[in-house]
């Protein structure tokens, strides 16, 4: 990991905002399936945020650690939570609590898990790990990579090029265009604006937008249309459940739930998120407490304090 400048320490509503990005993304992805059932959208985003979680257990330990590597590894965790197995001829990582957790949920493996990105799944099956230098998919794009570059914003105390490189190697996984990689650098910095600007993020994401339209690709279409969603929300002042319903509705009719998700997100990062009063509680939601108990420890050295 590197270095921190001082000046990079993370504002006092961090952990509120960690929680929030976490069941924000669940909460939209739901929305935008129209279907009360856990999904690869979210279920991807813990692992792979465990993953960089590995990353910095190690660093805590005085210990170097290949972050995208770790990432990888994650990924086969998941693929091997979703279907069983892992693929032929790649590493069989150890398991981590993250496994037993979801185990406990009764959520994975499941045949009718609600689908994401398909490319993730694709990709996830080789058996050797790509990256932004060596592409295994160099053709692949897609929204897959935005709920994930969502969570590679919340290391904390690092510079934004760390976080644009934290995000394209997460990309580079399972997507291997060079928009792809660009489109997830940008959409990690749009979720890191909002964690250190808080509401006052929009004019940043307003650039983001417009520096999107040089590019082309799906992954970048979807990030435009997400920001775009978001800005909406947070003009529009509402703030009963923090933007889900209105940010989803604002992609239009049958919106994939990555890009929803990643919107939800974008807005919780800024705003913050509380879940609606009767809100049925979601199947992941035990593994996205521990994840934030867990991060807030190992980022910021102190449990998070207990919720309201």
């Amino acid at each position: 990991m590197n270095q921190t400048p001082q000046n990079l320490e993370p504002r006092p509503e961090f952990s509120d905002r960690v929680l929030a990005i976490l069941q924000a993304t669940a909460a939209g992805a739901t929305a935008a399936r129209a279907l009360d059932a856990p999904g690869e959208t979210e279920t991807l985003q813990l692992f792979l945020l465990d993953g960089l979680l590995e990353a910095v257990e190690w660093a805590n330990d005085g210990v170097a650690s290949d972050e995208a590597a770790c990432l990888w590894l994650a990924g086969l965790r998941w693929r091997h939570a979703v279907t069983g197995s892992f693929p032929e001829g790649a590493p069989e990582p150890l398991p981590r609590w993250i496994d037993a957790a979801f185990a406990d949920t009764g959520v994975l493996p499941a045949p009718n898990l609600a689908p994401g990105d398909p490319q993730n799944r694709t990709a996830l099956s080789d058996p050797e790990m790509a990256s932004t230098g060596r592409p295994a998919h160099p053709t692949a794009d897609g929204p897959g990579v935005l709920p994930r570059a969502a969570v590679m914003a919340l290391l904390p105390r690092v510079d934004e090029g760390t976080t644009a490189r934290l995000a394209s190697d997460a990309a580079a996984l399972t997507h291997g265009a060079p928009a792809a990689h660009r489109a997830a650098a940008s959409a990690a910095l749009a979720v890191r604006a909002g964690l250190d600007l808080g509401v006052e993020a929009t004019q940043r994401w307003q650039e983001l937008l417009e520096q999107l339209a040089q590019d082309e690709g799906t992954s970048s279409t979807a990030l435009g249309a997400a920001l775009a969603a978001a800005l909406e929300e947070m003009a529009s002042g509402l703030s009963e459940t923090g933007g889900v319903p209105g940010v989803v509705r604002r992609l239009g009719s049958a919106p994939d739930p990555d890009t929803a998700g990643y919107a939800a997100a974008l807005v919780a990062s800024a705003r913050g998120y509380r879940p609606a009063d009767g809100r049925p509680q979601s199947a992941v939601d035990s593994v996205i407490h521990q994840m934030h108990h867990r991060w807030v420890e190992a980022v910021l050295g102190a449990a998070p304090e207990p919720a309201g």
